[in-house]
């Protein structure tokens, strides 16, 4: 696709990930009420992609972005820079839009009330029916956004995101691992607060068996079930992002290794890292006496020493196609056995 500015590019985002309208029937106000916030919120953020001088004073040529987990002396970085600014200045005024229709303190400057104009919208004391009860019954903890707000999820217990991955990730070979899932358990999660996307709204498949706790989100840290996360990285080269979720690294795995089937061996050898020495698992011993958390395995007639560290940096994908499902498949059923 081609983007006319940087922040052209930003704002796509937010249109890929504005889910279609689904409204709550048993809410205190009305279908159609609904449905006017609903448009009201898509006409912002494509009034952010039409128009992003609204938002911003200057735009930016649009650039190659550098790929996920890139190194900091990537040539990117500065096109990564200009973007999450022009993004933050849309989260800004959706954060502002939250605060007015939650009936708490809120300050707009000039850019922010001509974007409400444009919107229809002066009289900051008449709102909405549904902008109203949308920013009330949104709760937040420290470092959230209205994400639930700014995504127009009206019911809490639909999935939104999944119509939206559905529509990228969706080949036969997607469903395939998508009904696995389903006839073992699984269930399919809304993440309203991913830490890698200033989006934030992304879609995790989670197997119960291993706690009822709902998911975080994201396939890098603290995963305490196994399924896969999928989400948007909007300042990535590869912005749709498919990744496996490992409970507690691949320690416990690494050690049942010869327990594994061959291909699952095969799928794992592919993608864990061997140790390099790196001192990552040692960095808080001051005696330099503590042995390297490295797990010894035995491959292809050959011996190896793997590292059970944060796996889900090297398990994710910018899609799914027949080898990688059955592979998935195939690693997920092996961890189920630990739950």
């Amino acid at each position: 696709m081609t983007y006319t500015s940087l922040e052209q590019r930003a704002a796509q985002g937010y249109l890929e990930l504005f889910p279609q309208f689904i409204a709550d029937g048993q809410a205190p106000v009305s279908v159609s009420e609904q449905k006017v916030f609903y448009d009201l919120m898509e006409r912002f953020y494509r009034l952010a992609y039409e128009e992003p001088l609204l938002f911003v004073p200057r735009l930016h040529e649009d650039a190659v972005l550098p790929g996920l987990y890139s190194s900091a002396s990537d040539p990117g970085r500065e096109a990564q820079d200009h973007m999450k600014k022009f993004c933050k200045m849309i989260d800004a005024t959706v954060m502002q839009m939250y605060l007015m229709g939650a009936k708490k303190e809120f300050q707009l400057n000039r850019r922010q009330k001509a974007i409400l104009a444009r919107l229809g919208i002066e009289d900051y004391g008449n709102l909405p029916d549904a902008w109203v009860w949308m920013a009330q019954k949104e709760h937040l903890e420290r470092f959230q956004r209205p994400s639930r707000f700014a995504h127009c999820c009206f019911r809490a217990d639909h999935a939104y995101a999944a119509a939206i991955y559905e529509k990228v990730f969706g080949n036969e070979a997607y469903h395939r691992l998508t009904d696995w899932m389903a006839d073992h358990g699984y269930r399919a999660y809304d993440i309203h607060d991913t830490i890698g996307s200033n989006c934030r709204l992304s879609l995790t498949y989670a197997n119960p068996a291993w706690g009822e706790e709902r998911p975080r989100g994201g396939f890098e840290y603290k995963i305490k079930h196994t399924g896969i996360s999928l989400r948007y990285e909007p300042y990535n080269q590869d912005p749709w992002i498919f990744g496996v979720c490992i409970p507690g690294g691949m320690k416990t795995y690494l050690e049942h290794f010869q327990e594994m089937p061959v291909a699952v061996q095969d799928f794992v050898m592919s993608r864990v890292k061997r140790c390099d020495g790196c001192r990552y698992c040692v960095q808080t011993d001051k005696t330099g006496k503590r042995p390297l958390v490295r797990i010894p395995i035995g491959y292809g007639g050959e011996e190896h020493s793997l590292c059970p560290y944060y796996p889900g940096y090297r398990f994710w994908w910018p899609g799914v196609d027949d080898a990688l499902a059955d592979n998935v498949i195939g690693l997920l059923g092996f961890m189920d056995r630990f739950a």
